[in-house]
Formats: structure tokens, C-alpha cells, sequence
């Protein structure tokens, strides 16, 4: 009887142990569907990366190149430069925020030639010399915006040096870069 007994009791423990494996399967299972859900989101989570990186790139691609802002700040400072001749310093005011906006951009580019980076070049640039141009355009001062032009032409100059770019050398202009448009203020 005695063996009988161990068997019942062998029995029962078996039983019960496959009572909680049985529950427990259930459980595991459960919690796997659970991971193939997160997965299925992680899967179009990255599909949806994908996509923003790809986006990204052709925006990247179809932004204007360093040489087309360089052209837009050099147009711009022409400009400056005859309106402050002209002392039409609201003019030359309007150039000088339309120079920053160009060099704003090329700041955030984060371009860097020849081991030189160009937003650290335009930050410090945009802090120093174009400060200069916006304080002597205020002042209304001829003699101070034209030492703050040539220190801006100067470091623009030495950033080409630097860069590896010395065959582009920027001078006061001549002429007008534009010939639709008048730098003097009218009498009215």
C-alpha cells in the first residue's frame, strides 16, 4: 500500500506540475505576441527612419551649395557698400541683414574645406566684423564702416586662404552689381 500511495502521490505532483507548466506556456505566450507587436512597431518605426533619412538626403542634395551663398553674401555686401557711399544707411542696413541671413545659412551648413570649418569661420566673423558694420551703419559714420568693410573683406580673404580657396579675393566693388537699382535716397 505504501507503494501505492508514492505512486498517487507522484500522480498528483505530476498533474499539478502540468496544471503550472500549462499556465505558464500561456503566459510565455502571451508575452511573446506582446514582443511581436513591439517588433511590428519597432519594424515601422525604422521603416519610417528610413524614410526621414532618405528625405533628409535629398534635401541635403537640393540645398544651395557653399559657392551659392559665398555669391549671395559677395552680391550683398556689394550692395551694402554702395548704399552706405550713397549714405543711404537704411539701405545699407537692409544689405547688411540680408548678408547676415547668407551667412546665418552657411553657418548651419556645418561645411568644412581643407580642414577649415566654415560655420565656426562665419559665427566668429558675424560676431566680430559684422558687428563693426552694424554699429558704424547705426552711427551713420562713413570712416568707421569703411575700416569695418575692409576688416570684413580681410577676414573673408583670409578664410579663402586658409581654405585653400587663395585664388578668390575679394575687393570693394567698382561699379554697381546692379544697374536697376538707385543707392541714393530721394529729396521727397
Amino acid at each position: 500500500m505504501n507503494a501505492n500511495n508514492y505512486l498517487w502521490g507522484a500522480l498528483i505532483t505530476c498533474g499539478i506540475l502540468i496544471v503550472i507548466l500549462f499556465f505558464r506556456i500561456l503566459s510565455l505566450e502571451s508575452r511573446v505576441q506582446r514582443f511581436a507587436e513591439i517588433d511590428g512597431s519597432n519594424l515601422a518605426i525604422r521603416e519610417s527612419l528610413k524614410r526621414l533619412e532618405e528625405e533628409l538626403e535629398t534635401v541635403k542634395e537640393s540645398a544651395p551649395g557653399l559657392g551659392a551663398y559665398m555669391t549671395t553674401i559677395q552680391l550683398h555686401a556689394a550692395k551694402l557698400w554702395f548704399a552706405a557711399k550713397a549714405a543711404n544707411w537704411e539701405l545699407a542696413g537692409h544689405q547688411l541683414h540680408e548678408m547676415e541671413e547668407a551667412m546665418e545659412a552657411v553657418k548651419k551648413s556645418n561645411v568644412e574645406k581643407n580642414g577649415v570649418k566654415i560655420s565656426n569661420v562665419m559665427d566668429a566673423v558675424l560676431q566680430t566684423q559684422i558687428a563693426e558694420l552694424e554699429k558704424s551703419i547705426k552711427q551713420k559714420s562713413q570712416t568707421e564702416f569703411l575700416k569695418a568693410y575692409d576688416m570684413t573683406l580681410s577676414a573673408c580673404n583670409g578664410c579663402h586662404i586658409e581654405s585653400g580657396h587663395k585664388f578668390i579675393q575679394i575687393v570693394r566693388p567698382s561699379a554697381p552689381p546692379v544697374t536697376n537699382q538707385k543707392w541714393e535716397l530721394s529729396a521727397q
